[in-house]
């Protein structure tokens, strides 16, 4: 896919966005998904979630794959998509959270620091830039971007994980530059290990791992279960909380028994409800987890009874999610 090319303008567009990011709802991603500003072949889409109160930019079927299953942790508390890598030193990316007050958190050295330790400035992105004040042309370094930055709490306190997002293991050893891929296929593949190894070194200074995640890391069944319930994520109309109460305990009651759609029409018929609100909320009951079932190797049917969950998705995904290797 083409790259959208950095221009001087461009790069103040995404400071004023990212320099300092903010926090949900307020995040704007360094990379809009749209047509002006995601690359020309790719799969972008904004993504509404309930848990950020915003949209989500991905640039990739594999990156909606990949914020689905991050957005479906119960831990996850924050999300950074698009998130512009400091090209100079930086405050850890949990810097000014409510949830860190307190923390001693170690700094984000720079991409260009960073370069250099590991030999590899020549890959470094830079444009030319006329300075009128100074009346100078000069070199003004530009950001690379991670994918998902998730921001996850446990027993210890908040920690941080970063997911570098590909179609394909292979495509880590490429760049999305296609000319430069065909023209020196061996130089493409020097730069992007060295672009890859840059942002893996940057967060692990900050004692942040960072995860290689690729289409076929969530298996086909998942994938739809998730994609299915995140659309139904946000209730057009809010149903009252005892007939929500009454829909959970009947839909918990079908699991491995009988279809959900049982309880789904005795709630609507009891109370007068409109069946696509109850549906709505069927779906919102599973995405939240109130109601656990099988979502690994099943698919969420409502005329089909849900199995019981036995393989609990993060249990079988923890190694996606932890803080450490």
């Amino acid at each position: 896919m083409a790259q959208r090319r950095m221009t001087f303008a461009r790069l103040q567009q995404i400071h004023r966005r990212q320099d300092p990011p903010a926090w949900s709802p307020d995040y704007q991603p360094g990379i809009f998904a749209t047509r002006e500003e995601a690359p020309s072949v790719s799969r972008a889409a904004q993504m509404w979630s309930q848990k950020l109160q915003r949209y989500v930019h991905a640039l990739s079927a594999t990156e909606q794959t990949a914020a689905r299953l991050a957005l479906f942790h119960p831990d996850l508390f924050e999300m950074h998509e698009q998130r512009m890598l400091p090209v100079k030193p930086q405050q850890h990316p949990l810097s000014g959270h409510a949830r860190a007050v307190g923390l001693d958190l170690p700094s984000l050295q720079g991409t260009i620091a960073v370069a250099e330790r590991l030999d590899v400035l020549k890959t470094h992105g830079w444009i030319r830039h006329y300075d009128e004040q100074s009346q100078e042309t000069r070199l003004v370094p530009t950001p690379m971007f991670g994918d998902l930055l998730l921001f996850l709490f446990d027993g210890r306190g908040p920690y941080v994980v970063n997911w570098s997002v590909k179609l394909a293991e292979e495509d880590f050893n490429r760049t999305i530059n296609l000319r430069r891929r065909v023209r020196n296929s061996n130089a493409d593949a020097s730069a992007a290990r060295a672009r890859h190894a840059i942002e893996e070194q940057l967060y692990l200074d900050a004692g942040i791992r960072t995860v290689r995640f690729v289409s076929d890391t969530v298996p086909p069944t998942l994938d739809h279960n998730l994609r299915l319930l995140f659309l139904h994520q946000r209730p057009q109309r809010q149903l009252d909380r005892d007939i929500l109460r009454e829909l959970e305990d009947r839909v918990r009651g079908t699991v491995g028994r009988e279809p959900p759609q049982v309880a789904l029409l005795g709630v609507t018929h009891r109370h007068g409800c409109d069946y696509q609100d109850v549906r709505q909320a069927f779906f919102c009951l599973l995405w939240e987890r109130r109601v656990r079932v099988d979502l690994m190797d099943a698919l969420v049917l409502v005329d089909q009874p849900l199995r019981p969950e036995k393989n609990s998705v993060f249990e079988r995904f923890a190694h996606l999610f932890k803080r450490e290797v």
